[in-house]
């Protein structure tokens, strides 16, 4: 139970923006954490839970507000992204940390410490490893045991269990638990509701920035906190409608997915997903990012390949896609990753506009002029501000939206692939945006729409999946239609609990 007090860290309207951007990341955040306490800390990507975690660990610094910690505790961080020297073996890594005390560390004194924590904690880990060499869950404890080796009372877990295995998951929340029993503080953030059931005494919510909930976990439901995670405002247009199954005439795919599966170091990221996209029609995929939505992405789209299982484009059977296959097949892809996937930043806006085309049409004028004349006739429709010669990455970060979207969607694609199509837009672009998705539809092109926003995928899908742990729930029958509370309980697993 929740005890706020002397051995309490205390939140008090913390607040961080990042002005590059204009995101408000945390937005007057108040919380408390007892010692001996674990808070699961849960939100939707974006929803600003690793940036609160940086402030309470260092890492970043508060525009406003306050932390306080219990006299002398320290926070150790074990990273969702582990930020180890890789040219440094395990040991030196956890000699960097050591005690300001220590200006000298002997080598095998601080070896033979280290050991002797593995052995307590059960922590097999090679010490003469160079990171560079570790796997990602062997970074993920190299990173542990420096906190256990420096005896931090506060320990924050971010994402742990993306990276392992269940049997390594049921291992880490069996040893956090027991860190729980010697009064260590633990903050856990994770998307998994059943991970956090299993886990915590308490759990927070943040949305947007915001704080939503923050209750024990005893007489609390999992779709609670998957409303605090997902919400339930209605879409701002009011264009909210219950999708119903559409069922395609008797045509080829345009693209067809069997049996696919990923694995990435060892564990399984996809599991056995099989779907299909006909002409004329948006397939809207619902998921959490990191529980498998960026997999899938990546998959797709031939960043990664499958462990096993094939696509079909246009009925005929490839081991992958690629992005000549993309291109040769007429098949426009908008990334989740505007700036490194999408867009040329060290090009012009007009280099990056005129990427795919290979012919600009006209004549008495030269090439060059031809193709500043097109990229000006896409700057003025999408109304983008920025002139063909100006550095992309001197626009601003939605110009740079608009600068892709522009020039995938005025390709007359016959396969649109677009994840999270609204992140970074404004009002008025996202309804353009909207009404361009729903117009190449109209006109027989297939569009696969990846997002976590729940009101987007009603408004523009035909037919709706959600991906869950690695495995694809089809849109049910018309008995059982996916609503937003449904949906939003499928994407963070509480209807599985």
């Amino acid at each position: 139970m929740h005890h706020p007090g002397p051995n309490s860290i205390e939140l008090s309207d913390v607040t961080k923006e990042f002005t590059e951007n204009g995101i408000k990341a945390c937005d007057g955040i108040t919380f408390s954490v007892a010692k001996g306490e674990i808070l699961c800390l849960m939100g939707e990507n974006g929803a600003g839970k690793s940036t609160l975690m940086h402030i309470l660990s260092g890492f970043y610094k508060p525009d406003r507000g306050r932390i306080h910690f219990p006299g002398g505790d320290s926070v150790g961080m074990i990273h969702q992204k582990p930020i180890l020297a890789g040219s440094l073996a395990v040991w030196e890594n956890i000699a960097l940390g050591h005690r300001e005390d220590s200006i000298l560390v002997k080598p095998a004194e601080l070896k033979e410490r280290i050991r002797r924590v593995q052995d307590f904690y059960h922590l097999p880990l090679n010490l003469n490893l160079m990171t560079y060499e570790l796997t990602a869950p062997q970074i993920q404890r190299a990173e542990l045991l420096e906190s256990l080796v420096l005896n931090r009372q506060i320990l924050v877990f971010d994402e742990p269990s993306a990276s392992l295995t269940e049997q390594q998951t049921e291992a880490l929340i069996h040893l956090i638990k027991r860190l729980k029993d010697e009064e260590k503080t633990i903050l856990y953030i994770t998307h998994r509701i059943q991970e956090s059931f299993a886990l915590a005494d308490r759990i927070a919510v943040l949305r947007k920035g915001r704080l939503k909930m923050i209750s024990p976990v005893e007489g609390l439901t999992p779709s609670a906190v998957s409303e605090a995670m997902i919400g339930s405002d209605s879409y701002t247009t009011g264009k909210i409608r219950t999708v119903k199954v559409k069922k395609p005439e008797d045509r080829v795919p345009l693209l067809k997915l069997e049996n696919i599966s990923y694995e990435e170091q060892g564990v399984m990221k996809l599991k056995k997903i099989s779907t299909e996209l006909y002409p004329g029609e948006v397939l809207g995929i619902a998921g959490i990012r990191e529980n498998g939505l960026i997999y899938l992405e990546d998959l797709i789209t031939g960043a990664v390949r499958p462990k096993e299982g094939r696509f079909l484009l246009k009925g005929k059977p490839i081991p992958y896609l690629t992005p000549y296959r993309f291109r040769k097949h007429g098949i426009s892809y908008i990334p989740a990753d505007r700036l490194t996937r999408g867009a040329s930043l060290e090009s012009t806006l007009g280099e990056n506009l005129i990427l795919l085309k290979r012919t600009i049409k006209g004549s008495g004028r030269s090439y060059r002029t031809r193709l500043k004349n097109w990229a000006v006739h896409l700057i003025n429709r999408a109304d983008i501000a920025g002139h063909p010669d100006q550095p992309a990455k001197t626009l601003s970060g939605g110009n740079i939206q608009k600068m892709i979207l522009t020039r995938e969607l005025h390709e007359n694609p016959s396969l649109l692939i677009i994840s999270e199509p609204s992140w970074g837009l404004d009002f008025a672009s996202r309804e353009r945006l909207h009404e361009e998705i729903l117009k190449i539809r109209n006109q027989g092109a297939s569009v696969l729409l990846l997002t976590t926003d729940i009101d987007e995928l009603l408004y523009l899908s035909d037919r709706i999946a959600v991906l869950t742990g690695g495995t694809l729930s089809h849109t049910p029958p018309d008995n059982h239609l996916w609503t937003r509370k449904s949906i939003g309980e499928r994407m963070t697993g509480a209807d599985l609990i």
